[in-house]
């Protein structure tokens, strides 16, 4: 028993550690905005009045996924008592079994000492940590690869009942987001390159995959196709001419080496909301602040890194490592290059653990004190980094203004109202439900209202009316800047929280409605 204390208490230390740095100021940094707000309001539905989803999220192209992850998420969300916080914690216990999975394909690839460095650079990575606060659909990107890659090699390597847990997986990412289908390409093209035996096993998990649909099919069936029309729509509406835009070519494919240099460090600020923002101006900033020379460092070590995968290496790992890589550049030059649709970085989590397997591989190499050397300097910057990190729309400044909306409105009937530039639709509809009480009536009913349940929702707007200003970090519009005005010149009392502001207004004469 000694001896296997002795062995494993690192691996151990650093599993701890993955957990508890991100829980690290958990409710400050959590970020809750429209797109946690919508799995949020289906769990609530789900607890209190019992309705149980066939259908999960949706996607660009107009038809739903499988509802799994929102049953998940709303299990979690009546374990939490309705409050989103509940899926910061959850999130991070899963961030454990991420930096085991990653330990355990590193040691399968390469050695232990792969292994190690890798759990050490996943579990301090700053980039890392931040996107694990994020818990929605595309959180699975790393965990879902981890869990790919390893059933894969063992599968190849004669570990026929792997291909169980790899269906299982494959039909959780499909029902997550549209992107994890580059896992089930990943799945076909090992069977076919590695001439994988088609097993009875193999038409199970296929069984499996098919199977995971039924909720979808079921839905339609009982809504007459509702959810396969809108993507007959899409298709036929013209929307899908492909039509090549070369200069999203080069942004698309420095999205990929950009992402290596933020995993081992950001740089520029510490304003975690710019981290997940859509606006363009932030994705800019933050990858305006990246060193060029980092960057196309990490472009030619990726491209060397396929290069060698499948000239010099007899692993398997390492191929489907490099195909993965592939396969999602394919895809989103496809999707961003050729449909020209945004591309964002969160659409490669999933390449975020194989990107530090790489690194570690690479760190391996070295002699042991100058890995660990690397290793000490990358957890120091990136504990400062942390330690310095903050988010001024977090959970907790939206906290604090929904309880000082309540103590200024008391039981008085009130609407809610945002404003913003690039953070308008927040989730302060559902926050109200769990730390205030809700609105009779808000910018988000056209959205929502079918959620509320039994709440009903007003025609008009009452004598109250408060509006939430989530000021950006520039400028904002002349448009901002004139409805601001407006609202001001109707304050009854206001509060500030981060760059949260309260506005509190009087709608006695029913200025409101007609204003909007």
């Amino acid at each position: 028993m000694n001896f296997s204390i002795k062995k494993t208490w690192p691996i151990l230390l650093i599993l701890i550690l993955a957990f508890l740095l991100r829980i690290y100021k958990l409710e400050e940094l959590f970020y809750f905005t429209y797109d946690e707000s919508v799995p949020a309001f289906v769990g609530r539905r789900l607890i209190l009045w019992h309705h149980v989803p066939l259908i999960g999220g949706v996607t660009p192209f107009g038809f739903h996924l499988s509802p799994y992850f929102y049953w998940f998420l709303s299990v979690i969300l009546g374990l939490g008592n309705l409050n989103p916080l509940a899926w910061g914690f959850i999130a991070a216990l899963i961030s454990i079994f991420t930096a085991l999975l990653i330990y355990l394909v590193g040691s399968t690839l390469s050695s232990k000492r792969v292994g190690f460095i890798a759990a050490v650079l996943w579990s301090f990575s700053y980039i890392a940590n931040v996107y694990d606060r994020h818990f929605w659909a595309l959180y699975w990107g790393p965990i879902l690869s981890l869990i790919v890659l390893l059933c894969l090699i063992k599968i190849i390597n004669g570990k026929e009942k792997f291909v169980y847990l790899l269906s299982v997986a494959l039909a959780w990412g499909l029902a997550g987001d549209p992107s994890n289908l580059v896992f089930v390409f990943l799945t076909i093209l090992a069977w076919i390159f590695f001439k994988i035996p088609f097993k009875k096993s193999t038409l199970a998990g296929i069984f499996i995959i098919v199977f995971s649909f039924l909720p979808l099919v079921v839905f339609d069936l009982r809504h007459n196709f509702a959810n396969t029309r809108p993507f007959f729509t899409f298709w036929q509406s013209g929307n899908n001419n492909p039509q090549v835009e070369f200069s999203n070519f080069s942004e698309n494919t420095l999205i990929f080496p950009r992402a290596v240099v933020r995993l081992i460090y950001p740089f520029g600020d510490n304003e975690i909301a710019k981290q997940y923002s859509y606006c363009a101006s932030f994705i800019q900033e933050k990858y305006h602040s990246l060193p060029t020379l980092l960057v196309l460092s990490s472009l030619i070590l990726l491209i060397l890194f396929i290069t060698w995968s499948f000239k010099s290496t007899k692993s398997t790992g390492w191929k489907l490592v490099a195909i993965l890589i592939i396969l999602y550049y394919l895809g989103i030059q496809l999707y961003g290059t050729i449909f020209q649709a945004d591309i964002f970085e969160h659409y490669i989590t999933g390449l975020f653990t194989a990107f530090l397997l790489i690194l570690a591989k690479l760190i391996g190499v070295l002699p042991k004190k100058i890995w660990l050397l690397i290793l000490a300097i990358f957890v120091s910057i990136s504990l400062y980094k942390l330690s310095l990190a903050k988010n001024s729309h977090g959970l907790a400044y939206k906290r604090q203004a929904i309880e000082f909306v309540m103590q200024n409105v008391g039981e008085n009937d009130f609407s809610l109202e945002s404003l913003s530039t690039c953070w308008k639709y927040s989730g302060y509809r559902y926050l109200f439900t769990v730390f205030g009480r809700e609105p009779v009536k808000s910018y988000v009913d056209p959205n929502f209202g079918y959620l509320y349940g039994t709440t009903p929702i007003a025609e008009e707007h009452p004598e109250t009316v408060v509006a939430i200003v989530t000021h950006d970090f520039t400028a904002e519009t002349e448009e901002f800047y004139r409805r601001y005005a407006l609202l001001k010149s109707h304050e009854i009392t206001n509060g500030i929280f981060g760059n949260i502001e309260v506005i509190i207004m009087d709608n006695s004469n029913g200025w409101f409605d007609k204003s909007s």
